[in-house]
């Protein structure tokens, strides 16, 4: 969600579902994954993802438009 430009994510039912110390462990694995792919901050993470940020937006859009139709399920 971050990546995608949310200036919040939440995280509530995760933390309420499970054991104590859930939040410290999402933080250490966001830090490891921001280190692999070469994050230094938060900041510079969000909004990585995001269509506004992309070289080709419409690319971007027709790509989001493709996977919607494909992964579509009738109810």
């Amino acid at each position: 969600m971050l990546m995608a430009g949310a200036d919040v994510t939440m995280l509530c039912s995760t933390l309420i579902r499970t054991a104590s110390g859930t939040s410290k462990s999402i933080e250490k694995d966001l830090v490891a994954w921001m280190e692999e792919h070469e994050y230094e901050s938060v900041t510079q993470l969000k909004g990585s993802l995001s269509q506004k940020n992309c070289p080709a937006p419409s690319a971007f859009e027709r790509a989001q438009y493709m996977r919607a139709i494909s992964t579509y399920s009738v109810p």
